[in-house]
């Protein structure tokens, strides 16, 4: 029997470093679910050794609550398209395994239960199936499920990685990692795992983190091509010609020699998260969608990592 690895946080103020303001706890967070930001923001945080989630107002950028405690790495959370729930994955039993909580009541359970290691779930825009990254069938690629666990499809069969999806907003497609062509690229196909098409191949360097954007007209990465991991942004225009992606792609963070990590959209398309470690450790900060206008959002002990932001349009 899977032990149910979240207990709820002990009913402390817990001081976070984040901005100077307050963590609450979980049994506080669930007497406030009716008064919940709706525009809020979920990260990874290892302030205690190992990655728990961490709940944030996205207005005031107030530490709201943890929403795990436990002793495992609970890493790349997804929100649901109404902003209940969050799917993310957790090394529970070494293996990493696939969870979904609802941060209303703390309450999670587990989707998937092997002995390999399924990551990287991403809710589709409809709320019907959740795209992840699984080395189950002894390579990794990319799988989509329905958001009970159950019918689990294998999209891509390439004798390499293939993996880390993210969703186009009107759910027909999905854009992956892939090291099919030696290097790590972004690739492009149809939600069923049809058409393939390039968006980056070719290129030496590893390209990865792929995020769409809200409007569905460009695609947000993440590449060492100018020697150190930077954000860039393409349109998704030249989908199927990859010299074209590759000359026009924008690099968004070349200011600063720091590794510049996990894109994140804002709804609206106005503004991208993301972590960065331009000040030693990595931290998240947001910037206008065109690189202008950065800020930090967060400053303390550990590691801030993969953010997630739910408006409430």
């Amino acid at each position: 029997m899977r032990i149910n690895p979240f207990r709820i946080s002990k009913p402390l103020v817990i001081i976070a470093l984040v901005l100077g303001v307050f963590v609450v706890s979980l049994p506080l967070l669930a007497a406030q679910r009716n008064t919940l930001p709706a525009n809020r923001v979920v990260f990874s945080w290892n302030r205690d050794g190992d990655f728990d989630l961490y709940l944030m107002d996205g207005d005031t950028l107030k530490v709201i609550a943890p929403l795990t405690d436990n002793a495992y790495s609970d890493i790349s959370p997804s929100w649901s398209p109404d902003g209940s729930k969050i799917v993310f994955s957790s090394n529970v039993e070494d293996n990493y395994e696939i969870y979904v909580i609802d941060i209303a009541t703390g309450r999670s359970s587990v989707l998937t239960s092997n002995n390999w290691d399924d990551m990287y779930p991403v809710w589709s825009p409809d709320g019907s199936q959740i795209a992840f990254t699984s080395n189950r069938d002894s390579n990794w690629d990319v799988y989509v499920m329905d958001v009970g666990g159950k019918g689990v499809t294998r999209l891509t069969t390439a004798a390499t990685y293939e993996g880390n999806p993210t969703w186009s907003p009107d759910g027909s497609q999905i854009a992956f990692v892939s090291g099919r062509d030696s290097a790590r690229d972004i690739l492009v196909m149809n939600a069923d795992g049809s058409n393939v098409q390039p968006l980056t191949t070719g290129s030496t360097s590893a390209d990865f983190s792929p995020t769409w954007s809200p409007d569905g007209d460009q695609i947000a990465f993440v590449s060492n091509r100018s020697g150190n991991p930077d954000i860039f942004v393409v349109d998704v225009s030249c989908i199927g010609d990859s010299d074209l992606c590759d000359q026009n792609a924008v690099n968004l963070t070349a200011d600063n020699e720091g590794n510049d990590l996990d894109p994140a959209w804002s709804s609206n398309g106005i503004h991208i998260l993301f972590a960065s470690a331009r000040n030693d450790s990595a931290e998240l900060y947001k910037m206008n969608a065109d690189g202008s206008d950065v800020q930090q959002l967060t400053s303390g002990q550990g590691e801030e990592r993969f953010p997630a932001l739910w408006i409430d349009s």
